[in-house]
């Protein structure tokens, strides 16, 4: 017996919805009656609008159309506005978010400390893995010294490929090491391979990072998380994963037949560029935090990803309302004035009941189910307060959807909650 829930998703292109059920476009998403008519009207029992089918168009001219989702039936729906995924960093030593703490130094001493992935590995039974931290420092260790063992053994360990380290300071410069007097080393999450064709499930490295204070890390060594893993909302990952794994609902069941059996897809992992942002934002060539404008500051997220003179970067984290690290340094450009946001999808959910008689034994069979429509947060160049209103097509299935589900008996509201 299945224990998941049957759900249909849809990925949209972001244009007008389709007018006619017999002219079909690629990319394109449809909201159709019973009647074969486009949804305009509100909910009405025992009429052409009680139950209502979303329709998908691929590029090759084929479709697809979603379960009947019968108004009488509807228990709720919601709206998710995108939101970018974070990574897992830590800090042993400086935290350069907290602007605070240091290494314990000892000299000609065992230093022990783990990294402990809860990503589990799974063969047969899921089994956390650990990369085990050990060395001894110098007969005459620094900070600086034993952070750069730390850094070694992280990068040059077996774990290499889930997790990057870096020497920090509280200085000013590149990773603030110039003049410093306090280091540590940052831990980053890393990309890693994606096996979406069995797993249907991003695979995300996250992790904890401890030190052992009975080694000579001591009591007084900090060991702070920075930034938590967060797999985000309608990121290109998610809605692939969820339009893969829902296949097995239009009759796709068998992945290992050879020749492999061909899907297609709507999703896209090119994603969509805001206008341009004014005022600018600054950085220093070679190292890895920039500047904002407080007023572009505050409309950046964690995780985000933004567009500067046509460079693409990851904000890792902020260290302060304005200043942000990135997941890379910045490279020999020119100033770094332009700024654009890169968004994905923002999605509607309507969770509906199946409901079936069984003829002779007088039972009712009560399944749940659920649609997913995937919509562009905003259309390409759209200014970035857009996405609370969404894309053409993200406005025009709010407004559809809202008709006709405020006349349901349940009666939700759907809004792009960001």
């Amino acid at each position: 017996m299945s224990i998941h829930k049957v759900t249909n998703t849809f990925v949209g292109n972001g244009s007008a919805l389709e007018a006619d059920v017999n002219t079909l476009t690629p990319g394109k998403l449809g909201l159709f009656t019973m009647g074969n008519t486009a949804l305009t009207t509100a909910y009405v029992a025992s009429s052409a609008t009680q139950k209502i089918q979303v329709s998908e168009t691929f590029a090759d001219g084929s479709f697809k159309k979603s379960m009947w989702i019968d108004g009488s039936s509807v228990i709720s729906a919601r709206a998710e506005g995108y939101a970018p995924a974070t990574r897992e960093v830590w800090a042993i030593g400086y935290d350069r978010k907290a602007a605070a703490g240091s290494i314990e130094v000892n000299n000609a001493s065992d230093y022990t400390a783990s990294i402990l992935f809860k990503n589990d590995k799974s063969l047969y039974s899921e089994r956390p893995e650990m990369l085990r931290i050990n060395f001894t420092s110098s007969a005459t260790a620094t900070q600086l010294s034993i952070a750069t063992q730390v850094a070694a053994a992280i990068n040059n360990g077996g774990f290499k490929t889930l997790v990057k380290a870096i020497v920090v300071g509280n200085g000013t410069g590149v990773y603030g090491l110039t003049a410093a007097t306090a280091w540590g080393v940052e831990i980053t999450a890393l990309d890693i391979n994606q096996f979406r064709s069995s797993t249907y499930k991003e695979n995300r490295v996250y992790f904890s990072v401890q030190v052992d204070d009975s080694t000579g890390f001591g009591s007084s060594t900090a060991c702070t998380q920075i930034s938590a893993n967060n797999p985000g909302e309608g990121t290109y990952n998610y809605i692939y994963n969820k339009e893969n794994f829902d296949y097995q609902y239009e009759g796709l069941s068998n992945r290992r037949l050879w020749p492999a059996q061909q899907v297609s897809f709507n999703v896209s992992n090119a994603g969509y560029l805001t206008a341009a942002i004014v005022p600018t934002v600054t950085g220093v060539v070679g190292e890895d935090t920039v500047t904002f404008s407080a007023t572009v500051a505050a409309i950046i997220r964690p995780g985000e990803l933004v567009e500067l003179n046509g460079n693409m970067y990851e904000v890792k984290y902020f260290i302060s309302a304005t200043v942000a690290v990135l997941t890379t340094v910045v490279p020999a450009i020119a100033a770094l004035s332009a700024v654009k946001l890169k968004y994905f999808y923002s999605l509607l959910i309507v969770e509906f009941t199946d409901n079936s008689f069984t003829s002779g034994a007088d039972v009712i069979s009560v399944a749940r189910k659920s649609v997913y429509i995937a919509t562009p947060a905003i259309n390409a160049g759209a200014a970035y307060t857009a996405i609370a209103t969404g894309s053409t097509e993200g406005a025009a299935l709010l407004t559809n959807l809202n008709a006709w589900l405020a006349t349901t008996p349940a009666a939700p509201v759907l809004t792009f909650a960001v």
